[in-house]
């Protein structure tokens, strides 16, 4: 039985249609495996976040905002949903509730490109656990390697003489480790790890 992923879920939320296109397509330009979700008021945002649980990452344009109570409606989000799964677009960030991910409209194309990337692949504070336990082993980064390359499970068990629940436990393992669900963030961890080569990803 093959791996299965839990497919990632996305929210944009801005009053501004141009805004949203232009998130959607940096997301499919960097590789976001995701569904994603549009809302374009903040009252749509707030039903949303109290009734999807599947409800993953948020980005957050600061028009959206109700003019009058940027804070408050930020602060909803934080209590609500939680800043370390939020990026902020916005001229700058309000100093009463700042958070972990920003993007200036200032920004050029590689900075925007650069913050999603990290939004999107770097564990969470809150799931990364102690050094130790992020370590792969040698075995985990054979799986990863092989996973990244575009391997299915099959496949990896028959190069590495291992089953494939052994196979699917060793991604459970790396997945858990490294707080990244799908395949093309393991394979930019990869890459960037020198696990495996960008020509061996064309």
């Amino acid at each position: 039985m093959e791996f299965e992923e839990r497919k990632l879920h996305t929210v944009i939320a801005s009053e501004q249609y141009l805004v949203r296109l232009g998130v959607k397509t940096l997301l499919n330009v960097i590789g976001i495996e995701s569904e994603l979700h549009e809302v374009d008021t903040f009252d749509e945002l707030e039903y949303f976040m109290q009734n999807d649980e599947n409800m993953d990452y948020l980005i957050l344009s600061e028009d959206i905002l109700q003019k009058q109570r940027k804070i408050d409606c930020l602060e909803y989000v934080k209590n609500s949903f939680g800043l370390s799964s939020t990026i902020l677009i916005g001229k700058q960030q309000f100093p009463t509730c700042v958070c972990d991910h920003f993007i200036s409209y200032s920004c050029s194309r590689k900075e925007v490109v650069d913050k999603l990337q990290q939004f999107f692949y770097a564990p969470k504070a809150n799931e990364q656990q102690e050094e130790d336990s992020l370590t792969l082993s040698d075995r985990e980064r054979d799986v990863l390697k092989a996973v990244a390359l575009g391997f299915s499970n099959k496949e990896i068990a028959d190069q590495l003489f291992i089953s494939i629940n052994t196979v699917i436990t060793h991604r459970k393992n790396i997945t858990s480790k490294l707080g990244i669900k799908t395949i093309s963030g393991l394979t930019v961890y990869a890459l960037m790890h020198h696990i495996i080569k960008a020509e061996e990803a064309m």
